[in-house]
């Protein structure tokens, strides 16, 4: 073999072997995104979180993957960052406040503007967060899958839709093993 393919080979087998992934966590503004963030990296519910302004960009450590977690804005003058970070991701998380009803149909929106209809990301999985579960009034995930019609514009895409509660953990542990393991089948 010549040294270009043993190297191609090695760098093959290294490339597969580092776990690393860029999470995009996009959503409506006041979705939970931060919180959930939060949530993942500590383990723990962090009160006294402000909205995001911009992104906040943090590394976690979840079953072996460095995951960089890209959480952007939701705010609507704040989703053309959202296009900057598409390139080079390797999955999608869209966390949708289930309780908050009157927002669905923008949820549903803009869902399907930057994700379902987006060949930036055809090919990522995405994991759809029912949030605040918590709350008496939230939707749970499969009525959210018919309400957001996620069982049409979604039947060519890998997701999953999970119930969860970033205030109390209820779910998100779950989710992201779910991830996770969307995560090592692409790197097979």
């Amino acid at each position: 073999m010549s040294f270009m393919s043993n190297f191609s080979q090695w760098l093959i087998k290294k490339l597969r072997a580092e776990k690393r992934a860029k999470i995009l966590i996009l959503g409506l503004d006041a979705a939970g995104k931060t919180t959930l963030t939060k949530y993942v990296n500590t383990g723990y519910f962090q009160a006294g979180l402000t909205p995001t302004i911009g992104q906040n960009i943090e590394t976690i450590n979840y079953e072996g993957w460095d995951i960089t977690t890209v959480d952007v804005a939701g705010q609507q003058q704040f989703r053309f960052l959202w296009d900057i970070h598409y390139p080079g991701c390797s999955a999608v998380i869209f966390v949708i406040d289930a309780a908050d009803i009157e927002r669905l149909p923008e949820a549903r929106d803009i869902l399907k503007i930057h994700v379902f209809d987006n060949p930036l990301v055809e090919k990522v999985p995405t994991l759809i967060l029912a949030n605040k579960q918590d709350l008496p009034s939230a939707i749970q995930a499969p009525l959210m899958i018919q309400l957001l019609s996620l069982h049409l514009d979604m039947k060519d895409r890998t997701f999953a839709v999970f119930d969860c509660s970033a205030l109390t953990g209820k779910g998100v542990l779950a989710a992201f093993t779910w991830l996770v393991n969307q995560l090592e089948m692409d790197k097979m």
